[in-house]
């Protein structure tokens, strides 16, 4: 027993002092210099809402030799982001703005689950949504990452030199578990926005140009070439 207590102390320590076990949360729609928190609009004529949500735990981090981890959300809980997508892009959502409706997220879960010789990492995101005078829309998706970066092969690649020179490549490769999971939580969430945009009546396509604006390269001259007189028809013109 005090073998195991020595040996869960080692772990610990080497884990989140040298090797970086731990996980940070970071999920939020990938535009440029997005920024963790931002002005959110009242929208009294949209309800959103999401079922049992716990803002202190938007991910759950299974460690392996240890309890699991409640995952706090650096940029805000789901329901934050999107009111704040709401609030700072309304112009990708006219129909949704002008006539209100409401948003509904059934399920969201976010886990990186370690085991000894893999690791799973998956994403659930259920719900959906009425714009006001429109059908309801259902959404569910599902992504996973299944992969061997976990503590028990980085541990061991600390002791011995030969898992050391599979593991670091692999796992610059994989992505680590906390690169695993901020994406596949960007990809959940940018994933529901982009339907949202489509019902909305956001178009992104690019301008097209009109006929009178369409400009035609100049055709180039073509030059006549002379072709050599009939030395008898020479004759007769300058006799005349």
């Amino acid at each position: 027993m005090c073998f195991e207590k020595k040996l869960r102390i080692f772990i610990a320590l080497t884990c989140f002092l040298f090797l970086g076990c731990d996980v940070s949360l970071r999920v939020y729609r990938s535009f440029p210099n997005e920024k963790e928190y931002d002005f959110v609009k009242k929208m009294d004529h949209i309800q959103i809402e999401v079922k049992d949500e716990n803002r202190m735990k938007m991910g759950v981090f299974d460690p392996f030799f240890f309890d699991a981890q409640s995952l706090e959300n650096e940029y805000g809980p789901l329901s934050y982001l999107i009111r704040k997508e709401l609030s700072i892009r309304e112009q990708r959502y006219p129909l949704l703005i002008e006539k209100g409706g409401k948003i509904r997220i059934e399920s969201f879960e976010l886990v990186t689950l370690d085991r000894c010789h893999e690791n799973l990492t998956y994403v659930r995101l259920k719900g959906n949504f009425q714009i006001r005078g429109f059908s309801q829309e259902e959404f569910d998706y599902y992504d996973e990452i299944l992969s061997h970066v976990t503590n028990c092969y980085l541990l061991g690649s600390t002791i011995t030199i030969l898992p050391l020179v599979w593991y670091v490549p692999y796992s610059g490769f994989r992505g680590n578990r906390e690169d695993q999971i901020n994406q596949l939580g960007r990809n959940a969430v940018n994933e529901f926005f982009n339907q949202l945009e489509m019902a909305s009546g956001f178009q992104n396509n690019r301008k097209e140009m009109k006929e009178d604006e369409i400009k035609t390269p100049p055709k180039k001259k073509t030059t006549k070439t002379e072709e050599p007189m009939d030395p008898k028809l020479k004759e007769i013109i300058d006799s005349l």
